[in-house]
Parts: C-alpha cells; structure tokens; sequence
C-alpha cells in the first residue's frame, strides 16, 4: 500500500508550537486518513487525490455533525472525477466539488480547467454551473486536522477566469483564496435553505446564469422584525448577526470603541437625515469580501401606528472591521421586487468613511442588499424583511 506523509512533502510549511488552527478546524480520524489513501491509490496524480479525498471525506463529516438533515449525502458511483482527479458530492440538489490544499500553497489554491469551464462537464443535467459551489479545505496532516477555507459558487469563479492565472502544463488554474467566502456556516445555510435552479440555462450567456442565481439566492429571508423583541431568527443566528440593545451608542461599541468612531457615524447617519425613532432597533454583521473585512450595520423600525398598509424603514451603514478605510469604489446596492432603489458607490474625490442608505416601504416588502468591490467580487445578503409578529 502507498505510503503517504505529509511531514516529507518538501517545502510544506509545519505549524510551530505558537500557532494554533481556528476552533472551526475538524479533527482527521484515522478512517479518514486510511479512505484517503485507498482513493488515490490508481490516481495519476496520487499526491493531489489524496489531499482531495481528505477534503472530501471531511467535508462529509461536517456535513453530517453539523447538519442531519443533509445527510442524506449522495455518493456519485465513482466518487472520483477522472479528469480532474477531484473529488464532488450531491447535497439537496446542489453538487460540492471540493479540493484539497496545504499550508504551503499560501493564498492560491490550484483548480483543474476542466472545473472552472461555463459548463462543467456532467451527464447529469444542465444546470449543473447554476447549482455549483467549489469548497477549499487546508489539510494539516501533521496534527491531523483539517480546516473549510471557503466556497465559492461555479458561476462567481467563471466570472474570473480572464484574469486567472493559467497552468497550460498541468491544465490548472491559480485562484486567489480572497475570490472565495470564508464564512462556512453560510454555505450550510445555503443548502440547508436554497432551492437549486431548475430551468435550463444557457451558458454562453453569463448575464442570464447570474440573474438567476441572484433570485435564487433571496429566497432566504432575514426577519428583523425580531429585532424588536430582541431576537434573532434562525438564519441570522447561522450568519453570525450581533444585536444591540440600542442603536446610537452601540454603533460605536461594536466597532473599536474609540469615542471618534462613535461621532464620525453618527455624523454619517444625521446626514440622511432620516428621523430614527427610540425604539429602532440594530445589529451588525461581520464578513470577509475579497480581501477585505467588512461590517454591516443595520437598524430597523415600525413607521408610526398606521394599522392600514403600516410601513417600516431600514437603515444600512457599511464599514470595515479594523482602523482602515473601505476601499473606494466599493459598491453597495438595495433594491425591492421590483427595481434598485439605491446604487451607492464610494468614489475616490469624497472624504466618507461610509457607505449608508435608508429606505422605506411597507411591512409586506422585502430588501435585498449586495455589496460589490471593484474587483467584482460580490455577495448578496438574504433579503431583509419586517415580519415583527411572525412568533
């Protein structure tokens, strides 16, 4: 039997005795291990499979520890895409191709052309590009863990693929880790709540595959009308969304406490001038885009007492997690039903902090809010609506 060792691999970074993994990380049993070398035993490109088969096998075990109702996981009859020695999995209706990496890969993650084609190449349907998500897992052998560096949907990285480096010898491509979302948990969300794209989509028409995948992404519905009652719903709690006992000081709190931080966004707000009422109630959010840390301010409230056709208003202040600024050009877009009411972006000439917007409709409307920079890189937030009576 081959005999692999990650310890002898040459140039693999080692972990010292001051670094310590993530609590996120999943600890590698032997089976594991054991499975993974039994999988790339007639691989011809055993090294590569074998981190692949780790990736797989852990990814399953995730999703059966964190998630039951997933684990009705479908197994392909040869779990192993000969073309591209990797390994994928069925998940309600959704395929995962998951690659496996080291440590000494840094920030680039090598991915097989054949993968990151318009169509990748199934016999199963055609909507495979539309229902897609590529996870990245680290495989820390010599201390038998393994962590989800992120996901990223088929359809984000074709978007890329002009400016990716290619490896015309190994037929792969090197993509940045910042093209893909380190938040675990909202890949779980995705599958546990997404429905996948059913229609038929052509996929020389790039602009038709991502509007569909946009809907299909705002099926997921942020009830802040909790907020009121001073609790989060349960897909807000799977994305990590913080409440604040008020909204004006906790601006401030929330961020790096310094009393400067709390006058610049107040300053920003008053510039809406939006009139907030005591009772508005806030919470923030905290996400990784491309390179960047962003967090997410949101303050919801009723508009008067109205019983007929009652309205509620959402106010959204953008901002970064540490001292430095959002990167301009930075772009931040809410729109309802029916059209984008706001299309803010931070330009070079302009001396904000901040993104900011206020809207306004009735308790029947939703919002969705996607935030974009530069790059192109862009995440769409489940859709935030006001329901404060759905307990």
């Amino acid at each position: 039997m081959m005999a692999l060792n990650l310890l002898n691999t040459g140039g693999k970074t080692m972990l010292s005795d001051f670094e310590t993994l993530p609590i996120e990380s999943i600890a590698l049993s032997p089976e594991i291990i054991h499975q993974a070398i039994a999988f790339s035993q007639n691989a011809s490109n055993q090294w590569q499979t074998y981190l692949d088969a780790i990736a797989y096998l852990t990814i399953c075990e995730w999703l059966h520890e964190r998630s039951p109702s997933l684990a009705s996981v479908k197994h392909s009859g040869d779990s192993t895409n000969c073309q591209a020695n990797i390994h994928y999995l069925k998940v309600n209706g959704f395929t995962l191709y998951v690659r496996g990496k080291t440590p000494a890969s840094d920030d680039l993650v090598e991915i097989p052309a054949d993968i990151l084609q318009p169509q990748i190449p199934t016999s199963e349907n055609n909507q495979a590009s539309s229902n897609t998500f590529i996870v990245i897992v680290e495989i820390y052998e010599e201390i038998e863990e393994a962590l989800i560096l992120g996901f990223s949907s088929h359809l984000q990285l074709v978007k890329h693929l002009a400016d990716l480096k290619r490896d015309r010898l190994e037929n792969t491509y090197q993509v940045p880790l910042s093209l893909f979302d380190d938040q675990s948990e909202r890949l779980l969300l995705y599958l546990q709540h997404l429905e996948p794209v059913l229609e038929t989509i052509n996929a020389s028409h790039p602009e038709a595959i991502a509007e569909s995948s946009q809907v299909n992404m705002t099926e997921l519905i942020l009830n802040t009308g909790l907020w009121l009652q001073s609790q989060l719903d349960e897909i807000a709690q799977t994305l990590a969304w913080q409440l604040l006992p008020t909204w004006q000081p906790n601006y401030a709190s929330a961020l790096r406490s310094p009393a400067t931080e709390m006058q610049t966004i107040i300053s920003e707000v008053a510039r809406l001038t939006a009139d907030i009422p005591a009772h508005a109630k806030a919470a923030y959010h905290d996400f990784q885009l491309g390179d960047r840390h962003l967090r997410l301010y949101a303050t919801v409230w009723a508009n008067g007492d109205r019983t007929e056709n009652p309205e509620w208003s959402l106010l959204l202040v953008l901002g970064s997690q540490s001292s430095n600024e959002i990167p301009y050009g930075v772009r931040m877009r809410i729109r309802d039903q029916q059209q984008v009411l706001v299309d803010r972006r931070l330009e070079p000439n302009t001396s904000d902090l901040y993104l900011y917007a206020c809207v306004t409709g009735e308790q029947n409307e939703v919002f969705t809010v996607s935030i974009s920079l530069p790059s192109g890189v862009m995440l769409t937030l489940p859709a935030f609506a006001f329901y404060p009576n759905a307990l």
